[in-house]
């Protein structure tokens, strides 16, 4: 089990490093970014660890009940007893992600469906000069999208948090 050094340190540096950890999360611009350093960070243990809390977290808001949870996660009923502790106590974080990562899967879904109905011609692929323009508009808007992101990330960056 992971610990922290028993040799005292003031609360102001530790606040900053906590800082510094979470604002390093927030400068990361990708996916792979995240990845690297979450394996630089934490070890395979801790990694496979914090995955498995956060998807015992979304099963018990999609209304699992332990059983499943414990068959389909491989943990224990204390693991999910504690995440289900969080939850009951505050939990925004789990939620926030867990609405989040929802929104992304029935993207997906959404655009799998699409897919499967061009294949099946179920519906009519518009010639490009129809779409161009509402083409160019979407790619604009993405770009211009992008870009308020990492200044909303740079600008969080800069602020102090309290512990």
């Amino acid at each position: 089990m992971t610990k922290l050094s028993r040799r005292p340190i003031s609360d102001e540096k530790f606040g900053h490093y906590i800082n510094n950890l979470w604002s390093a999360f927030t400068l990361m611009d990708s996916k792979e970014e995240m990845r690297e350093l979450f394996r630089d960070l934490f070890t395979h243990t801790e990694y496979k660890m914090f995955a498995k809390r956060l998807e015992i977290a979304r099963c018990l808001l999609r209304g699992e009940n332990y059983e499943e949870i414990i068959r389909q996660v491989a943990v224990s009923e204390k693991t999910v007893a504690a995440v289900s502790n969080i939850l009951a106590i505050k939990g925004e974080g789990f939620r926030n992600a867990e609405r989040k990562l929802a929104e992304i899967e029935k993207a997906r879904l959404k655009k799998l469906g699409k897919r499967q109905d061009l294949l099946e011609r179920k519906t009519r692929r518009k010639p490009t000069e129809e779409t161009l323009l509402a083409d160019l508009v979407l790619v604009g808007a993405k770009k211009l999208s992008q870009t308020i992101t990492k200044v909303n990330k740079k600008s969080s960056v800069n602020k102090s948090l309290s512990l």
